[in-house]
């Protein structure tokens, strides 16, 4: 038997954690996109090459990158890597997992904390869909960069909007830094090596012997952080060193959570368990796409307070992209009172500063306790309450009772996508500033479900609304790409190409080293722009364009902005042919025109 000697072995792949190097840069638009530098209307490559390997270590690497992008902008708002279990901000020489959140100085003088749990998988400190770092929402849109700006800038200081409209702005001063804590759930591996916290996908693109050695396994002790070894632990820990910390969070701090996919069950699991320690300190709990069912939780006062204090946003199958539509309701949701009602909601500063309070002999569970005890959604632990049935595997698949009012999540298609979306982010805010107008008496209101149910007894009404016909028209305007023509699709496809590439060309700089780049991709754009002109004149020759659609475009020609001059029609007289009334210059164009005079002098007319 023959055997290969493991110092013959190739090597294993190799790629610098460096975007010139790698070829690509950040581009001068307000979104901090990843461009190629040789084609830069191109984003980023995953599939390089066809070796596997290669692909994930030079992935990895590029990841590294817009990590250390992302954490470099957080910084310049204010928002620093905190490293647990030692809670300093300086990286130990030891095995740590980090967090984000403002100085302790800063953020215990918050009046209003937000804290951001993610989903466990494959997204790292800061990142929220790498599928929308790596496009069109670049470095900015993907991460929490955007949600950090809107958030310093929702009080609607102009110059401040101003100043961090700009690409990698930086507040002026601490009073701007707002109180946002980012916890940490999927990078809890930790290498002694290379004294860093890192997820699975980033474990696997470890260094290796050799190509074609496995992975280097994972120790189950010295490989984990005690206190963080899984999601739960971790979450726990952030709670009972930072949150219930009042050297980090005032006790009278309200504190809202914004919890995505699998961090919406990693935290319910932990309220679930212990729901008066922690869930205590929780205001209001805004869930993203969440996989758990209302019968897999078992606390009533829990429950309780998924249904009053709660609403979830998830994709949903029809056309609707409004996030503030009901779309699903659980079965038991009920309103146990009005909420309180006021003559005009007051503004909701989330700069504002807490109020000074004695911490001497502050118990913040005691606080909590008895905040929820005088709240309306309030359950007795000791009243007996119904034993909660389980689910079977198959029941869990069909069931779709949510675990508290859901809502549309914008136009997203995948959950991860959902809270990139500004206008998901601020129906979110809206959301908590509603609750911050009685934190401690706020519950949902009675929600209801906008979803048509005809019958044949009861269908459908039309309705002669002036409101809902011009909804109607409007609708029919913009027809679903689907129900276009062939050929007015093909002709939106290029065109988006074109705008695509017209947008990359005034994204790159225009230095000597983007020189040949530029030039490629100018050529390019003079080649699609004939390939337009051409599909438009092919569209209209075959009528595949819409009557207004055509129209748009003989008009666009008319005024030379395609380069072309189209000769204005003149209207002639209306004349008899074919039994009908016509205009005689497009019957002279046609060449009927001497047909028809002299018929009409045979019938002497």
């Amino acid at each position: 038997m023959f055997r290969r000697q493991e110092d013959t072995l190739d090597p294993d792949a190799t790629y610098p954690a460096d975007l010139k190097v790698l070829g690509y840069f950040i581009d001068n638009t307000n979104h901090g996109c990843i461009r190629n530098s040789k084609a830069p209307d191109q984003f980023f490559d995953f599939y390089y090459t066809n070796n596997e390997r290669h692909n994930e270590v030079r992935g990895e690497a590029m990841r590294i990158c817009q990590r250390e992008e992302v954490l470099k902008r957080v910084s310049a708002l204010g928002i620093k890597q905190l490293y647990l279990p030692t809670l300093t901000n300086t990286k130990p020489n030891g095995p740590h997992i980090p967090i984000l959140a403002p100085s302790a100085e800063v953020l215990k003088t918050r009046k209003r904390v937000i804290v951001l749990i993610n989903d466990d998988t494959h997204q790292d400190l800061g990142i929220l869909a790498y599928r929308e770092l790596q496009r069109n929402g670049g470095v900015n849109g993907g991460s929490i960069v955007n949600f950090l700006k809107d958030l310093i800038t929702r009080n609607g200081d102009v110059d401040v909007i101003e100043k961090l409209a700009k690409d990698g702005a930086a507040v002026e001063a601490v009073s701007q830094v707002p109180g946002l804590i980012v916890v940490n759930t999927a990078q809890l591996l930790y290498s002694h090596k290379f004294n860093k916290a890192m997820n699975t996908r980033s474990w696997i693109a470890l260094p290796r012997k050799s190509i074609s050695h496995d992975a280097i396994q994972v120790h189950p002790v010295e490989n984990y952080v005690e206190g963080h070894r899984t999601p739960q632990e971790h979450i726990k820990s952030v709670f009972n060193t930072v949150i219930k910390n009042p050297k980090f969070v005032a006790p009278d701090a309200e504190v809202y959570v914004i919890a995505i996919e699998s961090g919406v069950e990693k935290l319910v699991e932990v309220l679930n368990q212990d729901f008066w320690k922690y869930g205590g300190r929780i205001t209001a709990m805004a869930a993203i796409q969440s996989h758990m069912r209302n019968a897999q939780v078992t606390d009533p006062a829990l429950r309780a307070f998924l249904h009053m204090r709660t609403r979830q946003w998830e994709v949903v199958e029809s056309n609707t992209t409004d996030c503030t539509r009901c779309t699903s309701l659980p079965t038991d949701y009920k309103v146990q009172r009005a909420p309180t009602k006021q003559d005009a909601p007051r503004p909701i500063e989330w700069l504002k500063p807490s109020e000074p309070r004695e911490q001497d002999g502050a118990k913040p569970e005691e606080d909590a306790r008895q905040l929820y005890a005088n709240s309306t959604y309030y359950v007795d632990p000791s009243t007996p309450q119904p034993e909660t049935r389980k689910l079977s595997v198959d029941s869990f698949i069909l069931d779709t009772d949510p675990i508290c009012p859901t809502f549309a999540g914008g136009d997203a298609s995948i959950g991860e996508c959902i809270f990139t979306q500004r206008m998901v982010q601020q129906t979110i805010m809206n959301f908590f500033e509603e609750a911050a107008q009685d934190p401690m008496n706020f519950c949902n209101p009675a929600f209801k479900l906008d979803v048509p149910a005809p019958t044949p007894d009861n269908p459908f009404t039309l309705s002669a609304d002036e409101a809902a016909v011009e909804a109607a028209a409007a609708a029919s305007a913009s027809l679903p790409q689907d129900m276009l023509s062939e050929e007015a699709q093909v002709l939106a496809a290029h065109r988006e190409i074109l705008a695509d590439m017209k947008t990359a060309l005034r994204a790159t700089p225009s230095s000597a080293e983007f020189a040949p780049g530029r030039e490629r991709l100018e050529s390019r754009i003079a080649r699609k722009k004939a390939k337009v002109v051409d599909l438009e004149k092919k569209a209209l020759a075959t009528g595949g364009l819409g009557a207004g659609a055509a129209q748009e475009l003989r008009d666009k020609w008319e005024n030379g902005t395609n380069g072309e001059k189209w000769v204005s029609k003149t209207k002639g007289d209306a004349i008899p042919f074919a039994g009908v009334e016509a205009d005689s210059e497009v019957v002279k164009g046609a060449g009927c025109l001497g047909t028809v005079e002299e018929e009409l002098a045979r019938l002497g007319m």
